[in-house]
Order: structure tokens, then sequence, then C-alpha cells
């Protein structure tokens, strides 16, 4: 069970990461990269590059792991008492709709998220942007940790897929994997922001918005499913919802 978990999860991560992950994030890993690379002074080395981004990405892990841990006792708890399968439910349709108010964000149906969490005093965004002009890798680490806390639909998904673990270890695990699902993406997009055009950005944005749009749409459909109001369906080893 909990090595499905494991491959689902950062199967999920690797996959979605490319549309979502970029959608909802490429702003802040542009905008690090170019920062750290400025610090760094004239060309620095790939490697040098590389160094420079990972810390930000464990951070960013680290929150997941801890959430995955607090979620994976969570539905140890609700085990016991006898309601996970009703809570996993309840838990899945609003991660839906909020995968679906984010795909509308995406398309500027909805004010920017970023503008809403900029806006609120204290929130994860305001704190990260005022790491951004410090060079340590201790700034970068609680870049990544601070990141780590921003809503995104796609990590409540994941959240919830580590609460039917029902054990601390096993969703902390779910969510190292999905973590390190979103790495190669964001990492190479991070060494590679400034190649990318605005009107190619702005298409990855279009994209990242019905990949949302469908894992929302999937989370509803199997909320639903596990409260028993419409069948799952199932495709060979496929379980769509």
């Amino acid at each position: 069970m909990i090595f499905g978990n494991l491959a689902i999860a950062f199967a999920t991560g690797l996959i979605s990461s490319v549309g979502h992950c970029l959608g909802m994030c490429g702003g802040i890993v542009a905008i690090f990269s170019a920062r750290r690379a400025a610090l760094a002074g004239a060309s620095p080395g790939l490697a040098n590059r590389v160094a420079s981004l990972l810390p930000v990405h464990a951070g960013r892990i680290t929150t997941y792991a801890l959430l995955g841990a607090a979620m994976g006792a969570a539905g140890a708890l609700l085990e016991q008492v006898g309601g996970l399968v009703g809570w996993q439910g309840a838990l899945s349709i609003i991660v839906g709709i909020v995968m679906l108010l984010i795909g509308l964000s995406l398309l500027g149906v909805l004010p920017p998220i970023e503008v809403a969490l900029a806006a609120v005093s204290g929130s994860p965004m305001t704190r990260m942007k005022g790491l951004f002009g410090s060079s340590s890798a201790w700034s970068s680490l609680a870049v990544g940790l601070l990141w780590g806390l921003l809503p995104c639909g796609l990590v409540f998904a994941m959240l919830v897929n580590a609460a039917s673990t029902q054990t601390i270890w096993g969703g902390a695990l779910t969510m190292i994997a999905f973590g390190l699902g979103t790495v190669p993406t964001l990492l190479g997009f991070g060494l590679a922001s400034n190649l990318l055009s605005a009107q190619l950005r702005g298409r990855l944005m279009t994209v990242a918005a019905l990949i949302i749009f469908f894992f929302g749409a999937q989370a509803i459909l199997r909320g639903l499913a596990a409260m028993n109001v419409i069948p799952s369906l199932i495709l060979g080893p496929v379980m769509l919802w």
C-alpha cells in the first residue's frame, strides 16, 4: 500500500509539475533564480547555480514532509474513530473545488492568487520576498520552508493521499516522494528561466490551468465516490475515481 502511494505521489509530482507547478510557482522560481545568479556575480557556473537552488527545494520538501506527517497522524486518528472514508470524501471534494478556483485564477477569470497572498499581512509570500535579497544557504532554506506553506490545490490533494496512509512516516514519505517528483522541472526551469519568452510562459499557464481542471474534477468525483454518491470508475489497473 505505502509503495503504491509513493509511486503515485512521485509520478504525480513529475508529470503535473510540467504544467501545474510552472504555472503556480514559475514566477517564484524565475525571480529567485535571477536574484541568486545576480548575487553570485558575473556568469556563475552551472554547478554553482544548481548548488544555489538546491537549499530552497530542500526547504520546500521539508515542509511537505512535516505536513504529510501531520496528515498521516490525522488519518490514523480518523480511522480509530471510524470516520476516515467519509472524511476522505469530503476533503477530496474540497480539494477539487480549490483546484478549480486555482485554474480559473491562472486563466485570469479570478484575481491572481499572489495578489491575495501579498495583501495578507505576515503571509508566507510576504516573508519570502524579504529573504530574496540574501545569498546565504540558510535564507534559501527559509524561502523553501515558506514556499511549502503556500496554498496549492495539488499539494492539498497529495496531503489527502498522505492521510490515507494512516501513519506519520507513511504521510511524510508520500509528501517527500511528491516533492522529489517536482524538483527536475522546477530546477530546470530555474536554470533556464531567462531563455523562455513571455509568450511561452503564458501558454504554459494555460496548459497548467487545464491540467488543474482535470485533477480538480477527478478529485471531486473521487470524493463523491468515496461517499457512495456515485459509483467508482476503474479502467483496467487504473482507478479514475
